[in-house]
């Protein structure tokens, strides 16, 4: 006997004998009200797939019960029903920041991670150069050789997003060695 059991999402396992069910006494063997019973065995469902009850005959669904992926925000999301995924929605793991889904993948957004990157480093120019504010007022006592160095380091800084290098940290211009220290 190709007996299966269902459970509430109508997913079949099995198949059992009827020997694997209780006897009740005067009754005989007993099958709960959540089994059906086919003429021949399913075969077995390839991977990520089950079989399942589906009006009362068995079919062949997709499974991606459990976490899955948005496509638009690459945002996790608890997925319950079987069958195929819904518009939106991947199996395939978000891989981070600055990755969308094109193709049916997830692809590397390069113009938006250079922007990115572009940002954080003029965000850090920035700083660097509010940093040296009061060093280049008129009245602050640093010598001539100072005030060139500290007038060069400040184009070098406005001058940074230009460089070839940019926005590689590797590029960063360096602060004289006397504002360095003022810093310690």
């Amino acid at each position: 006997m190709n007996i299966y059991v269902f459970d509430p999402f109508g997913i079949l396992t099995g198949p059992f004998e009827l020997s694997d069910f209780p006897e009740v006494p005067g009754f005989g063997q007993y099958l709960p009200g959540n089994t059906v019973q086919f003429e021949k065995p399913l075969s077995q469902p390839e991977a990520g797939h089950v079989w399942a009850l589906v009006e009362g005959k068995p079919q062949l669904l997709a499974d991606y019960r459990g976490m899955v992926y948005r496509t638009d925000t690459g945002a996790e999301e608890e997925h319950v029903e079987l069958g195929d995924l819904p518009e939106g929605l991947t199996a395939k793991r978000w891989p981070g920041r600055f990755y969308v889904w094109a193709g049916g993948d997830w692809a590397l957004d390069a113009a938006a991670q250079i922007a990115a990157a572009r940002a954080v480093e003029r965000a850090w120019r920035n700083v660097q150069v509010a940093a040296t504010d009061y060093l280049a007022m008129p009245d602050y006592p640093i010598t001539a050789e100072q005030r060139a160095d500290l007038y060069a380091y400040r184009q070098a800084l406005r001058d940074w997003p230009d460089v070839t290098l940019f926005p590689d940290q590797s590029g960063r211009p360096q602060p004289p060695a006397w504002i360095a220290s003022l810093a310690q």
